[in-house]
């Protein structure tokens, strides 16, 4: 039997803002198997997308409260909220491709704007990289719950999108912030 407090509402929604908004950040952040195994997935992308966006608000804005440089605070705002997109794409392909999961890309979505709540905290100093390493656990018990597939294929999952990333956004960052991209000398 499941008990009022299991079954209570865990997923944001925006007609209760404020209570629904720090219970799903709550229980992600501290259960994120009980939240994940209990997460729709389906539903649309509306109340995950706000439920991110304000997590990357509140994240950019004390990052802004610091930081004197526009650009700094424009990248955390455009970063924060468009890559958790093309994560899930990336994810989901890896998910359902490599490893025959089922699920679509909007479970893939949900787990990855769910994993944001770790940008409430990520600003901390020290404490903001431990956080985007719980972030990607969180991720990956996601996938793995959502996906039915193996801690380890998740893990994986996550490592090659890691990659992926390096290897794309790698020259561009290097570029734009004034050094050189790695090249291949034959």
């Amino acid at each position: 039997m499941i008990s009022p407090e299991q079954d209570a509402q865990i997923e944001f929604t925006p007609n209760n803002f404020l209570s629904s908004f720090f219970v799903t950040a709550k229980t992600v952040l501290l259960s994120p198997g009980s939240f994940y195994e209990r997460m729709k997935t389906k539903g649309g992308l509306r109340n995950p997308l706000i439920f991110l966006v304000c997590c990357v608000l509140v994240h950019t804005f004390i990052v802004g409260l610091f930081v004197t440089k526009q650009a700094i605070i424009a990248f955390n705002l455009i970063n924060g909220i468009i890559m958790p997109f093309v994560t899930a794409g990336i994810l989901f392909f890896i998910a359902t491709r490599l490893f025959k999961a089922s699920g679509d890309y909007e479970t893939a979505f949900r787990v990855n704007a769910y994993a944001a709540a770790t940008a409430l905290f990520s600003w901390i100093p020290v404490i903001g990289l431990f956080l985007q390493f719980y972030r990607f656990y969180l991720i990956v018990v996601g996938l793995s719950r959502t996906f039915s597939i193996r801690m380890s294929q998740a893990l994986l999952a996550i490592a090659i999108t890691v990659i992926i990333y390096i290897v794309t956004l790698g020259p561009i960052m290097a570029h734009i912030l004034g050094g050189q991209a790695p090249t291949v000398v034959p």
